[in-house]
């Protein structure tokens, strides 16, 4: 199963450490530490699979192992100095090798590289149980020269991710962005993967549960755990996973046990509901499928499965009559063998009797006969071969070699099949007996339901027992608001009054800012239209050239006339619509786009609530009025044929008209 870690640390000369060194180790290269003089190389038995990512800023030559690392230990001048940061990640086992590059590659470009840092990244896949990645970060700003100051900001987001570390700056915002950040990008990629495996950089702890998590060993204490030497961490690990198995049988039974209380109670509300023969349905329901309650969903789950078992007999029957054929035609076809055989026979012994006749003077007739046997012979020896070949073909899938070895394999067979199909016949009883408890149950547990529900409701007293189920279960959704008001259906007639009367005054505020959006729109497109038209004369009006083609062209007075007519035609009507000015205009228009983002939503958000309460409202009236209705309905059948058993009586008390 996939799981979570990932540690952080600071490579720090404090501690002895080499970035180049660090880096050699972690991806199985040869290295020189120009700084010591030193060749640095730690042999692998899997070669790592490595890369180098780097900023669009940073020179070429970051992307050369070798010189970065060594690049990082000259920029850096104190005895104590932090050289690199370094993540340990385990990455989901349930990724093969390519999704797993790909994942760490993009979290690594984005957390990182596009903040600045290079950084560089070795997979180990020594262990297929446990495959990893490096990931080294340098720590100060780049340039197109190289390395510049530390960078302080980058600090906040590996804040306390490790309790205890140092060289972190502590109580910071992001101070788990990376952790939760890495869990957000595994889980991505598996679901991508379509694998249902998720990891979380919760702890225990904040997720609740009582389990303890695992130690992370590391490849020393993991290699000699392999090797089956016994570590501290390998033995916190044994301890805990002792804890966690006490633990879960401690939920388990937990879990039990409230599932054993809940069902009494569905039991108990079940019965109090049911006449003692509908409990015994219940009962007998419940025995059949090995449970102290059943409940409608376990109905259907157990009608599923005799479906699925009634499915199955009709393929089996079949293939067994198909088998049983089979049968029958080799039976046919050895008989008609031995037939054969015997008519072969006799046409032959009257070709030896005809072969020792001596009468020459019934030599040309006894030829003919003797020709006419032998074509006869011929053909039935043609059709003893078919036959025999029919036989040939079935020898294998029936599974027999001789005729005794064949009525032997009938015999078997029939045997089986008188046995199959008698249980067959048993199953398919035992099948119609329990459906028919199942739904001599299923229709107990309904009933119940209906009478608990109708408890809640004062007009369901006595027309309960007309409820549908399917009504019934909506009208159990509001029991809760029954138990505190009587819902009768005057009170459900009123409130569906109060709430249509309240929807009609919302969707009438809604249409009356609606309306005066509307209007203020087409004043502001009517000022638009006027301030064009006063531009297109004043620009007539102050051009002396165009009053005095005025004065000589129809064509031009015309045009300046028409416009004159449209301006003031937009006047009169900005004048009705009751414009002020562009001050009371924008004014208005602003108290519109006040109310369309603060107070339409509300209404809008009323509206869509008061319908939703109005249907739910109506649902319930809706059952319990054709409850009532349908009550009334049977009362009235039940009237008409009282009425019509007294007719029918008083008819026959009176006896026969005798007076005609």
């Amino acid at each position: 199963m996939a799981i979570y870690h990932l540690s952080i640390q600071i490579i720090s000369r404090s501690k002895g450490q080499s970035a180049v060194a660090a880096s050699a180790y972690r991806s199985g290269e040869k290295l020189h530490d120009e700084r010591t003089d030193e060749q640095k190389f730690y042999a692998r038995n899997v070669q790592p699979e490595t890369m180098i990512l780097t900023p669009s800023n940073a020179p070429e030559w970051m992307k050369d192992r070798n010189r970065l690392w060594n690049e990082v230990e000259k920029v850096e001048k104190r005895k104590d100095s932090q050289l690199a940061r370094e993540l340990n990640i385990a990455l989901p086992i349930e990724l093969n090798h390519d999704q797993q590059k790909q994942l760490i590659q993009t979290f690594a470009q984005n957390q990182f590289v596009q903040k600045g840092m290079v950084a560089d990244i070795a997979i180990h896949r020594d262990d297929t149980n446990n495959p990893h990645a490096h990931i080294m970060l340098t720590m100060r700003n780049l340039s197109e020269d190289g390395f510049g100051k530390k960078n302080r900001d980058w600090n906040a987001d590996f804040a306390n991710a490790k309790e205890n570390n140092r060289g972190y700056v502590k109580n910071s915002e992001g101070c788990l962005s990376i952790r939760e950040q890495w869990a957000n990008y595994a889980n991505k990629a598996l679901e991508q993967a379509q694998s249902n495996e998720r990891i979380t950089h919760l702890s225990h702890e904040k997720r609740g549960l009582e389990t303890l998590p695992m130690v992370h060993l590391g490849h020393v204490a993991h290699d000699m755990e392999k090797k089956g030497k016994k570590t501290d961490r390998g033995q916190i690990n044994r301890d805990r996973q002792d804890y966690n198995k006490a633990v879960i049988d401690l939920q388990a039974y937990r879990r039990q046990k409230e599932e054993h209380l809940k069902k009494m109670k569905e039991k108990e509300k079940q019965f109090s509901f049911s006449t003692d023969i509908e409990k015994t349905y219940i009962q007998k329901a419940a025995s059949l499928v090995g449970q102290k309650v059943i409940t409608l969903e376990d109905i259907t789950a157990r009608h599923e499965q005799l479906r699925k078992m009634s499915n199955r007999h009709d393929p089996i029957e079949r293939h067994l009559y198909a088998e049983q054929q089979q049968f029958l035609n080799i039976s046919n076809y050895y008989d008609r063998v031995r037939d054969l055989e015997r008519e072969i026979q006799q046409n032959e012994e009257k070709v030896d009797e005809l072969k020792k006749s001596l009468n020459p003077f019934k030599l040309k007739e006894n030829n003919m006969m003797k020709r006419r046997h032998l074509d006869k012979i011929s053909d039935l020896e043609s059709n003893k071969e078919s036959y025999e070949s029919s036989i040939q073909n079935h020898k294998e899938s029936l599974r027999f070699s001789t005729e005794e070895e064949f009525y032997e394999r009938y015999q078997e067979f029939s045997q089986k099949k008188e046995n199959r199909l008698h249980q067959i016949t048993y199953e398919k009883k035992q099948i119609q007996v329990e459906t028919k408890v199942l739904l001599q149950a299923e229709e107990a547990l309904k009933t119940a339901k209906i009478r608990e529900v109708s408890s809640h409701y004062p007009d369901l007293k006595t027309a309960g027992k007309y409820l549908s189920y399917e009504n019934a279960l909506k009208l159990e959704k509001h029991v809760d608001m029954a138990k505190k008001t009587p819902v009768t259906l005057s009170v459900i007639e009123k409130a569906i009054k109060n709430q249509e009367d309240d929807l009609y005054k919302l969707k009438k505020d809604l249409k009356i800012f609606q309306t005066e959006k509307d209007h203020l729109n087409k004043m502001k497109d009517q000022v638009a239209k006027l301030e064009k038209t006063e531009q297109g004369l004043n620009k007539l009006t102050n051009n002396p050239g165009e009053a005095a083609k005025r004065l000589v062209s129809k064509k031009a007075r015309q045009h300046y006339e028409e416009l004159q007519h449209e301006a003031n035609h937009y006047r009169d009507n900005l004048k009705e619509k009751g414009y002020k000015g562009p001050e009371d205009l924008n004014k208005r228009q602003g108290g519109i786009k006040g109310l369309e983002e603060k107070v339409v939503p509300r209404i809008e958000k009323e509206i869509k609530a008061k319908e939703h309460t109005i249907k739910t409202i109506s649902g319930i009236f809706d059952a319990i009025q054709q409850a009532t209705r349908s009550q009334e309905q049977a009362q009235q059948r039940h009237q008409l044929r009282r009425v019509r058993s007294t007719n029918i009586n008083r008819s026959k008390n009176q006896g026969p008209d005798l007076s005609r």
